[in-house]
């Protein structure tokens, strides 16, 4: 008899009573804050409208104004420092339907023991033996018919015969889209019999602002004023989606808007897998990097640094500054 899974959700919940597993957000404002009279979508640095802030707390605005400043000045540019940022629990998670995505939006501080911990309890506490990176490749790259086909099969007869997790950016172009929508096509297929673990990492602040409602709606416990509109309705968004056919996608937040991942999470993430933790279990990571640009060059580096197998996989372009600073290193 198999045994009882939790739920993501339920796994997310038991996860919540750590107190480094929590989510972060502005808090130069509050949702006690007012727009200014006559500028009813004023934005904070952080993005977001004065009036959308989802702080309940105390905020800099607020504390100002005990000591007697009336006149707060909204700051000129958002910290990263925890100076306009606060920890808050996690509220938005869940799993979106039909596709089966499991999503979480967390601080981008959160220890990566934490993270790896969560999606392998959610994984039968089956430890991976390699953790494929897969990424690089320009929002419109092209590969041909036949050379997509090789490498997304390659790419998951890799990750099914050697237990594998894959990492992407999560988002639905480049790269990462061509992976998810080839593991939906094989499994389609049937010619998988398990499911491949395709995890996504990408920003909060990345999304758009569509696909942050759609999550904060699918989530439990939301009140309905966080699941309004956090930008002004008349802003045109040319940002990013999630790629569907991600087994898991992991949002990490900043607390700030239009932000974007640094290698930083992915590094650790690779480096926690692989360690070696006294029970025998070993774990590989391969990285393949397809027609990176100068945005790979941070990836390159950890991988370089933490001794990391590296396939460069070039598409049509005969010259990249990419290559050149690779083989040079």
């Amino acid at each position: 008899m198999h045994e009882h899974r939790q739920s993501w959700e339920d796994l997310i919940i038991k996860h919540s009573g750590c107190p480094k597993f929590k989510s972060r957000t502005c808090c130069i404002y509050n949702s006690r804050s007012r727009h200014p009279a006559n500028d009813p979508d004023k934005l904070c640095p952080c993005g977001r409208m004065i009036r959308r802030h989802s702080l309940l707390g105390d905020c800099l605005e607020s504390t100002e104004a005990k000591r007697g400043n009336t006149e707060f000045q909204t700051p000129d540019r958002f910290l990263d420092g925890k100076k306009h940022s606060v920890e808050v629990p996690v509220n938005v998670f869940g799993t979106l339907q039909p596709s089966g995505c499991k999503f979480l939006r967390i601080d981008a501080r959160s220890p990566m023991e934490n993270i790896f911990q969560l999606i392998l309890e959610d994984c039968g506490k089956q430890k991976p033996a390699l953790i494929l990176s897969v990424y690089g490749g320009a929002k419109y790259f092209t590969m041909a018919e036949r050379l997509e086909k090789e490498f997304i099969r390659g790419v998951i007869d890799a990750a099914t015969m050697a237990n594998a997790w894959i990492l992407t950016t999560g988002i639905d172009n480049g790269i990462s889209k061509l992976v998810g929508e080839g593991i939906s096509h094989y499994s389609l297929l049937r010619e998988y019999p398990n499911k491949v673990k395709c995890i996504g990492m990408t920003m909060w602040g990345t999304i758009n602002e569509n696909t942050r409602l759609r999550l904060k709606h699918t989530s439990n416990g939301n009140p309905p004023p966080l699941c309004e509109r956090q930008i002004p309705a008349k802003v045109e968004e040319d940002r990013e989606t999630i790629e569907l056919n991600h087994t898991h996608c992991i949002l990490f937040d900043s607390g700030k808007l239009y932000d974007y991942l640094s290698d930083s999470q992915r590094n650790q993430f690779v480096i926690e897998a692989c360690k070696d933790t006294g029970d025998g279990h070993t774990c590989y990571a391969v990285t393949i990097i397809v027609e990176g640009g100068t945005g790979s060059l941070e990836i390159l580096e950890n991988d370089i640094t933490g001794k990391r197998p590296i396939v460069l996989i070039q598409v049509c372009i005969p010259y990249s500054p990419l290559y050149s600073w690779f083989y040079n290193r």
